[in-house]
């Protein structure tokens, strides 16, 4: 895909198409396990109205400001510096804003962020996530990597 705005709102619209699957016919707090050995993956539905890793819960409306203002700071940065960074790091920064954008919809409209990717080994479990945390986690990656390799 050559335009890394397309390719953004194509992850947002699969966030939201997931997490709206998931509402529907996953009862909150209830999982589905995907792959039965440890019960290493489930399809959870659950909601968190914190950051990574469920911290400073029950902060949305902080969070709700603190995104906004972040993401467009990164729209901004993004705009002016478009033509002074690779395409990697177009496709990494929109990433960002995708996961961003796709989070702060479930705050603003759900109340809450809807998680539901559940991996772990029995009772150790990684903290529930979507494909927006995905998506800014992946785009992370690209953003170091694309740094380290211009180095």
């Amino acid at each position: 895909m050559r335009n890394p705005i397309i390719f953004a709102c194509l992850v947002y619209l699969l966030d939201q198409a997931s997490k709206f699957f998931i509402e529907k016919f996953i009862p909150y707090a209830s999982a589905v396990n995907i792959i039965e050995t440890f019960h290493f993956f489930n399809i959870v539905n659950v909601s968190n109205t914190g950051i990574a890793f469920s911290f400073f819960e029950n902060n949305n409306l902080f969070f709700i400001i603190f995104m906004f203002l972040f993401l467009t700071a990164i729209s901004i940065w993004l705009y002016k510096n478009r033509n002074k960074i690779s395409p990697l790091q177009k496709y990494a920064f929109c990433l960002v804003l995708s996961g961003g954008i796709g989070n702060l919809t479930d705050r603003i409209f759900r109340g809450a962020v809807v998680d539901f990717l559940d991996f772990g080994i029995n009772n150790l479990r990684w903290p529930a996530f979507n494909i927006a945390d995905s998506a800014v986690c992946i785009a992370m990656f690209l953003i170091i990597f694309s740094f380290v390799k211009e180095k």
